[in-house]
């Protein structure tokens, strides 16, 4: 009897390093890190979801023509919009990054809606 509850506990410690050493589920996702070289507050002007562009006017003068990436992320609070959802007038928080002498944007979070 001692030599069974042994063999059983045995098999259920090999059993569970067997789950340990598989790893994370094939359904997982491996986190992307964003590459962010700017960050921009200001208020959309103009949204062009064909060309997907934003026309931002930031401070300061700061601010113009942003070309959106197709897998941004865009928030209202914790609702995901789409970039036809965005409306003129309302203030928002968006980084991205330069390549190619473009400047991507692929974060944007509403930060303001007017009244």
């Amino acid at each position: 009897m001692h030599a069974l509850r042994i063999a059983t506990l045995s098999l259920a410690a090999l059993t569970g390093l067997a789950v340990l050493a598989a790893g994370p589920p094939a359904s997982a996702q491996a986190r992307v890190e964003e590459k962010a070289n700017f960050a921009l507050t200001g208020e959309i002007l103009a949204i062009d979801a064909m060309k997907r562009q934003i026309t931002v006017k930031g401070e300061h003068d700061k601010g113009g023509v942003y070309a959106v990436d197709r897998s941004a992320t865009i928030l209202l609070g914790a609702q995901k919009l789409e970039l036809t959802e965005l409306q003129k007038g309302w203030h928002v928080a968006m980084n991205g990054h330069t390549a190619n002498g473009q400047t991507l944007v692929t974060y944007i979070k509403v930060v303001k809606t007017p009244r």
